[in-house]
């Protein structure tokens, strides 16, 4: 009688564990981060216009018109006429997110740095200044829910993915 309640026990605690390796496994959706490496988003360049897909702040100063696009950088347009702006460049600023401006110098978050960049010639711009890590790491998505712990050794995250994954570690 003995040796059949501890062969129960055992059984029981054999399908408890295997219900417990169910759960290290356990398939849920979450988000998981999109790295870039440093030496790219740190790749600021004036390039030819393009068109706009997902605009954010505008700013007008002197005859010129900056719109942001998220993520990706600035554009530049003669605002001469304010009916018919003419499109002059586009300011490559990876991971951008958002701009100010004030008297001739743009300031613009850079992945976690803070570079001011000198707009008195919009054909010709300089990059004064870069104050590194002045914002925070991304350690997480803007969304609530389970995701995959970040790990900066890979890179910046640019931006999060919504897929299937196992058993994420983090959560918000």
């Amino acid at each position: 009688m003995k040796k059949l309640y501890f062969l129960a026990i055992l059984a029981l605690l054999n399908s408890c564990m295997h219900e417990d390796e169910k759960v290290a496994n356990e398939k849920v959706m979450g988000y998981r981060p999109i790295y870039t490496d440093y030496a790219s988003i740190r790749k600021i360049e004036l390039q030819k216009a393009r068109g706009l897909t997902h605009p954010g702040k505008i700013y007008t100063k002197g005859k010129y018109l900056y719109i942001n696009e998220s993520g990706e950088g600035i554009h530049i347009f003669d605002n001469s006429d304010k009916t018919n702006p003419k499109p002059v460049a586009f300011l490559a600023i990876p991971v951008n997110k958002d701009i100010s401006i004030k008297n001739d110098i743009l300031y613009a978050d850079n992945g976690d740095d803070l570079v001011s960049i000198d707009i008195s010639n919009p054909n010709n711009i300089k990059v004064l200044k870069r104050v590194e890590k002045a914002f925070p790491y991304p350690s997480y998505p803007n969304e609530r829910g389970k995701f995959e712990c970040v790990d900066p050794s890979k890179g910046y995250v640019k931006a999060w993915e919504y897929v299937e994954l196992i058993n994420p570690k983090c959560f918000r």
